[in-house]
C-alpha cells in the first residue's frame, strides 16, 4: 500500500498560500503608496492654485488703480473729442487759407495792390466757401493779369470779377478798384441723397 505524505503536501500548500498573500500584501501596499503619492500630487497642485491665486489677485489690487486711471482717461478723451475735432479742422482750415494767402503774395502781379481778403464767406450752404478780394489796381489789364493767375490755382475755382471801378488820383493818372469772388474747392458741404445718406458734391 502507497504511503501518501500528507504533511508534505499540507507544507507545499501552506508555502503557496503564503506566497500569495504576501503577492497580495505587495498589492495592497502598492495601492496605498500610490493613492498617498496621487493625494499628495494633489494637495501641492491644490496649494500651488491657491497660491497662484493670491498671486493673482494682488495683482489685480495694485493693477486696480491703473485701471481706473486708464478709464478716466477713456471718459476724458471722450468728451473731448468734438473739441479735437473742431481743432483739427480749423487747423485743416487754417493750412488751406495760408496757403491761398502764399499764392496771393507771390502770384499779384506787381501793378496791383490787395487792400483786403474775406476768408469763408458762403451765401449757399450747399456751396464751397468763397474768398473775396479787393484791391487796386493800376489798370484793367491789371486786374484781368490777377484773375487769370487766380484761374490757374487749382484750389480755386469759378473765379469772378465783381466790380471795377476807375478813379483818377490826379491828371496824370488813375487808379481801378475791383473785387474779386472765387470758390475753394472742396468745401462743400456733403449733399444727403433722399435716403439719407452723404453724396458727394
Amino acid at each position: 500500500m502507497p504511503v501518501i505524505n500528507l504533511i508534505e503536501q499540507e507544507l507545499q500548500h501552506r508555502q503557496r498560500l503564503q506566497r500569495r498573500i504576501r503577492l497580495l500584501g505587495l498589492v495592497w501596499f502598492g495601492l496605498i503608496a500610490l493613492a498617498v503619492v496621487s493625494w499628495g500630487t494633489l494637495i501641492l497642485y491644490a496649494g500651488y492654485l491657491q497660491m497662484q491665486s493670491a498671486q493673482m489677485q494682488e495683482e489685480i489690487v495694485r493693477l486696480t488703480p491703473t485701471l481706473h486711471a486708464v478709464q478716466q482717461t477713456q471718459r476724458e478723451l471722450t468728451s473731448l473729442q468734438p473739441q479735437i475735432s473742431t481743432l483739427q479742422a480749423a487747423r485743416k482750415e487754417t493750412g488751406r487759407w495760408r496757403q491761398v494767402l502764399q499764392h496771393l503774395s507771390i502770384h499779384t502781379p506787381p501793378s496791383c495792390y490787395l487792400i483786403g481778403v474775406e476768408f469763408g464767406k458762403r451765401n449757399d450752404p450747399k456751396k464751397p466757401m468763397e474768398v473775396v478780394i479787393k484791391g487796386i489796381a493800376s489798370s484793367q489789364q491789371a486786374v484781368g493779369d490777377l484773375m487769370l493767375r487766380l484761374n490757374q490755382y487749382p484750389e480755386l475755382e469759378n473765379v469772378r470779377l465783381d466790380y471795377t471801378q476807375e478813379r483818377n488820383l490826379d491828371e496824370q493818372g488813375s487808379t481801378v478798384e475791383f473785387q474779386i469772388t472765387a470758390q475753394v474747392k472742396g468745401t462743400a458741404a456733403p449733399q444727403t441723397s433722399s435716403g439719407g445718406e452723404p453724396r458727394g458734391s
